[in-house]
């Protein structure tokens, strides 16, 4: 008995070839959303001069208090905004020549499609608003992103960007900025790792934050003090819990 044509025929946008050196050899057609990422992703890396930096950061004492329904990404979007209010150079980017920057701290949140596309929907005013009203929102972008009901002004806006790998991915990585923003910030997946806690060393929940910067207009010195502010929220977070 012959099997059906649907499972042996390759969608239309499918390749397939056999017998090559390297097995077979699969080939597919992105999508036009694909294609515009990785045309964007590519402008980025080729024009903008970047740097990264990173820093660890004992969250035990966060995890340990945080709200029901709120994720560490919600703190991390949290300590973002209220430190880009007294950082504004890492809130603006380099346009057409000069330095632009920005008073309210709009996050664009990454949320992969099922590895198929990115969207990048916006928290808005992440710094005025409360860890609880953040975790609600934050939701609410991501269901919409799966349900592919995102509208123009849910990603509308964006100063800085917050990319999660998420609890299974990389204890650390660089991320590669959106178009229109001059930083983004890179979350490794939380680890279990020893830590020094006044004379003792202790097992906590470590994790690993990364900077990618544009140089034109967000030098080391600007990204270091950010990067240290938002730690010492995360480390100490009772300036984050439960405040506006």
């Amino acid at each position: 008995m012959s099997e059906p044509t649907d499972l042996v025929t390759p969608p239309a946008d499918v390749t397939v070839a056999e017998g090559t050196k390297r097995g077979t050899a699969t080939t597919r057609v992105p999508t036009r959303v694909q294609t515009a990422i990785a045309r964007r992703m590519a402008e980025v890396r080729a024009t903008v001069p970047t740097w990264t930096a990173s820093v660890d950061v004992d969250v035990q004492d966060l995890a340990d208090r945080l709200p029901g329904g709120a994720e560490l990404v919600d703190a991390v979007a949290k300590a973002v905004g209220v430190a880009l209010r007294t950082h504004e150079r890492v809130n603006g980017t380099w346009r057409d020549g000069g330095i632009e920057t920005w008073t309210q701290a709009n996050l664009a949140l990454a949320v992969d499609l099922r590895g198929e596309s990115i969207v990048l929907p916006t928290i808005l005013d992440a710094g005025g608003q409360s860890l609880e009203g953040i975790a609600v929102r934050r939701a609410e972008l991501q269901a919409k992103a799966h349900e592919g009901s995102l509208r123009a002004p849910d990603s509308a806006g964006p100063t800085f960007a917050l990319i999660d790998g998420g609890a299974g991915g990389p204890d650390r990585f660089d991320a590669i900025m959106p178009p229109g923003v001059g930083a983004a910030l890179a979350i490794g997946a939380p680890r279990r790792r020893p830590w020094v806690v006044g004379d003792e060393l202790r097992p906590r929940l470590v994790v690993t934050l990364t900077l990618t910067a544009d140089h034109r207009a967000i030098y080391p010195s600007h990204g270091g003090s950010f990067l240290r502010a938002v730690a010492d929220l995360l480390e100490e977070p009772s300036g984050i819990l439960g405040a506006a």
